[in-house]
């Protein structure tokens, strides 16, 4: 059971850089949940690992989690620009 709930807040999390990310982006509406997520665990992914790089201090934790909006805004951006993730129908 708590290995269902660790998937559930990791997914929570995704989705919310995605919908931060979904403010900055021009045509991607809140309803767009898969790019979203995707977008969210692209940002969230790399942006880690290059605040891991970066050896960023403990006490400017907020530095990692800008990268990674960043990156999630990016990322968002590319997947919207190229349709991928369209939806269908």
């Amino acid at each position: 059971m708590g290995a269902i709930w660790a998937i559930i807040s990791l997914l929570a999390v995704w989705l919310i850089y995605g919908l931060i990310a979904s403010i900055f982006v021009k045509g991607v509406s809140s309803r767009d949940g898969l790019k979203l997520i995707f977008a969210g665990m692209l940002g969230g992914y790399i942006g880690g690992q290059i605040g891991a790089f970066m050896d960023i201090p403990q006490n400017l934790w907020w530095m990692r989690e800008v990268i990674k909006l960043l990156l999630a805004i990016g990322s968002l951006n590319l997947i919207h620009k190229l349709g991928i993730l369209k939806k269908r129908g």
